[in-house]
């Protein structure tokens, strides 16, 4: 078994994915600033379904190599050769099925400009796919470095080629192309690295085996995709684009998050499936476990608290709507400090997945209309986040008893909630500040009546012109 600590052993990766978290978390702030509400609003769309596609198309042969390749049995060039051929053909079938569904897609979103998008948008998807096997493999091989520094690079030249053509003037559609020439030069890389493992080399066997592994995880991801994005998926089929790029603004999804799951869930994986990785499930659960809480938890209060202090902060107060969202949504942080999915498919739990993924996303279908229905775009993501916790609870019970671990012992209960009573109180401060401070300052701005008058309304009732902004209106429904 390795030695180092999962910590220790993902930092690399969290080094690397921290530096090109920086540059990429400056890309929608960028964005909010090029673009109207209503551009943004089509580029979050675009997003939307390159997205989607490309995680249902992987089929399980991405993850599949954090199963075989820790083995180190002389069969990586096999198995990395192919998941790359599946995952190019999954992807190429992918992008062929977005452009023919361009103007259904853009009726849907209430959004005609959309279908103008359409080449890019399955490129974008192909691209996508076709390149989730380069830094898994490396880091499945053990380079966790080299993987570190691909994502890093990989990042940079991201960024900077999608933001250049805006910055001269060619609009969206310059950069959804220039995320497209990023794309190609990871296909590159991708044939690159298999050359270097010994490749290309097909074993069928081997094949037959990777995808009795493979297939059931990735049908898995076939419930777990559109589970994850149905409320993006029902809010923007009844309203405008603007009214879309509030609602996604307001589920932005903070970079710590998978800054931290993704290295520290890949890294248990791969101990797990060490030689001797199994008898030591629960100390490693427990360690990855406890490394994601003692940051989400602090981080996810916070965020609630200031959550009226950071959207305008970063999105400009065109966003307002987006804040009560927001508060919301950030809760799903909380779940993530379980490395659930991770440990399933380290213990080979894939087929269990399957029947999991399938049920949330009925319970998500269920609560996510229900709550849009009667309570609009907050209730979508209110119904989105009970389905998940309620789901998610039960597959941490699987992992109890797959574990033979009793409920007392599958979690560190006495550190989690040391953590989660220091967390609450680091919250008054941030209260105060969000609640307080800031209208102070207000406060003491010329206004009618004196500073002390307008600081008495401040702690105790409204201001002259409290700032609001009203949730936008659905767009007419479409005629049958």
């Amino acid at each position: 078994m390795h030695k180092k600590g999962i910590m220790r052993q993902a930092g690399p990766l969290l080094v690397a994915r921290g530096a090109a978290t920086v540059l990429g978390f400056g890309l929608p702030l960028l964005l909010v600033r090029l673009l109207d509400q209503t551009s943004f609003g089509v580029y979050k769309q675009v997003w939307l379904v390159a997205t989607s596609a490309f995680l249902m198309l992987q089929m399980g042969l991405t993850a599949s190599l954090y199963y075989f390749l820790p083995r180190r049995d002389g069969n990586g060039a096999a198995y990395l050769t192919q998941s790359l051929a599946s995952v190019t053909v999954f992807g190429a079938l992918g992008a062929f099925g977005v452009y023919l569904a361009r103007f259904a897609l853009a009726r849907h979103f209430n959004t005609p400009e959309l279908a103008g998008y359409a080449v890019p948008m399955a490129l974008l998807a192909f691209t996508l796919t076709a390149t989730t096997p380069l830094e898994p493999a490396l880091l499945a091989r053990g380079q966790v470095k080299l993987s570190a520094a691909t994502n890093f690079v990989s990042e940079i030249v991201r960024v900077v080629a999608s933001i250049i053509p805006l910055l001269l003037g060619y609009g969206l559609k310059g950069f959804f192309w220039a995320y497209v020439a990023h794309g190609v030069l990871r296909c590159i890389a991708c044939v690159v690295l298999l050359i270097q493992t010994g490749g290309p080399r097909i074993d069928w066997k081997l094949f037959r085996g990777q995808l009795a592994y493979a297939l059931p995880f990735g049908a898995a991801i076939l419930f777990e995709t559109p589970q994850r994005s149905l409320h993006l998926w029902a809010v923007g089929g009844t309203v405008g684009a603007a009214a879309f790029a509030i609602y996604s603004q307001g589920c932005f999804q903070i970079p710590i998050v998978n800054l931290l799951y993704s290295p520290i869930s890949d890294v248990l994986q791969v101990r797990l499936n060490e030689p001797g990785g199994r008898g030591h499930a629960v100390h490693l659960f427990h360690d990855a476990n406890l490394r994601l809480a003692v940051i989400l938890l602090p981080f996810t209060a916070c965020m609630v608290a200031a959550g009226s202090l950071f959207i305008p902060a970063l999105f400009t107060h065109q966003y307002d709507a987006s804040i009560p969202i927001f508060r919301v949504a950030v809760l799903s942080a909380i779940m993530s400090s379980l490395p659930i999915d991770a440990t399933l498919r380290a213990l080979g739990q894939t087929r269990y997945m399957f029947n999991a993924f399938f049920w949330r996303l009925l319970a998500t279908a269920a609560f996510v209309l229900a709550g849009l229905h009667f309570f609009g775009m907050l209730g979508a993501i209110s119904g989105h986040l009970i389905a998940e916790g309620v789901v998610r609870t039960a597959m941490l019970d699987r992992i109890r008893r797959e574990l033979g671990s009793k409920w007392r012992d599958m979690l560190p209960w006495a550190e989690l909630r040391h953590v989660a009573i220091a967390s609450l109180a680091a919250c008054v401060p941030v209260v105060v500040i969000a609640r307080y401070a800031y209208s102070g300052v207000l406060a003491f701005h010329p206004g009618t009546g004196t500073p002390v008058d307008r600081l008495k309304r401040m702690l105790f009732g409204a201001h002259d012109e409290p700032l609001t902004v009203a949730a936008p209106e659905p767009v007419p429904a479409r005629a049958a």
